[in-house]
């Protein structure tokens, strides 16, 4: 159905990214580090992907991620999250790189192109607890508040970090999240990136993961990507890859 939806967009495709002149996408996936942009106003984007995982027990998940973006003005827009799939409740409880089953989100940039700071968003998520894999059948709306910076250097370089809270998918508990990544443009239509991002609860051990990846975008419509990374000095270990596309409707 997703796919459906923006297939009529390719058909009439609007002044701007009918241009011979590459316009850069603004993609959120694959890496777990927020950017600070938002999509262009009353336009949509969907991001999907295939994500699969190992844990140290020799269980695997399957997951299929799908986030469905539209931007509301030029500094603000709402989003549609979904993770589902194979061991799903392993995926969202054991891994740093899993958010819910199905949330709602929002981003705001609140500073941008200033001379002397950095790019500034604030991004917030919430759970839509209707889910089967929540066995105990109690609700968790489980909010997530995320500040996203970003430096660009030239044209070439740029770095993006988050700090924020999240309360967990299936309980009452609350951890911190940091991340981070570092990305070169090795072409107009190629990237490079790699990454940090932890979650830290209290009385626990923090989860340190480490991953990379590229973004290569065919047009103006459709920019493909692929990460891998893992758990680093981590007792729960875990590691995973991802690919997909994003595509944007005029």
């Amino acid at each position: 159905m997703i796919l459906l939806s923006v297939t009529y967009g390719f058909s009439q495709p609007s002044a701007v990214l009918s241009s011979k002149k590459l316009v850069e996408m603004n993609v959120d996936m694959p890496d777990e580090t927020q950017e600070t942009d938002v999509i262009d106003k009353r336009q949509w984007q969907v991001e999907m992907a295939y994500l699969h995982n190992n844990y140290k027990e020799g269980k695997r998940s399957s997951i299929g991620q799908a986030l469905v973006r539209y931007g509301v003005s030029s500094h603000f827009e709402m989003r549609v999250l979904v993770e589902a799939g194979r061991e799903l409740r392993n995926y969202i409880e054991q891994t740093v790189q899993s958010t819910y089953p199905v949330a709602l989100s929002a981003k705001l940039v609140v500073l941008k192109d200033h001379q002397n700071l950095p790019d500034i968003a604030l991004i917030s998520y919430l759970q839509i607890p209707f889910n089967p894999k929540n066995t105990d059948k109690k609700v968790y709306w489980s909010p997530i508040f995320i500040v996203a910076l970003q430096h660009e250097f030239d044209e070439k370089w740029k770095l993006d970090y988050n700090t924020g809270v999240q309360q967990e998918a299936y309980s009452t508990e609350w951890a911190w999240i940091a991340n981070t990544s570092l990305h070169y443009k090795v072409l107009d239509q190629l990237e490079l990136f790699t990454e940090y991002f932890a979650q830290y609860q209290h009385l626990q051990n923090p989860q340190h993961n480490i991953g990379g990846g590229m973004a290569y975008q065919v047009n103006n419509y459709l920019q493909c990507f692929f990460m891998a990374g893992g758990t680093v000095n981590y007792a729960e270990a875990n590691h995973y890859f991802n690919g997909g596309i994003a595509i944007r409707r005029p």
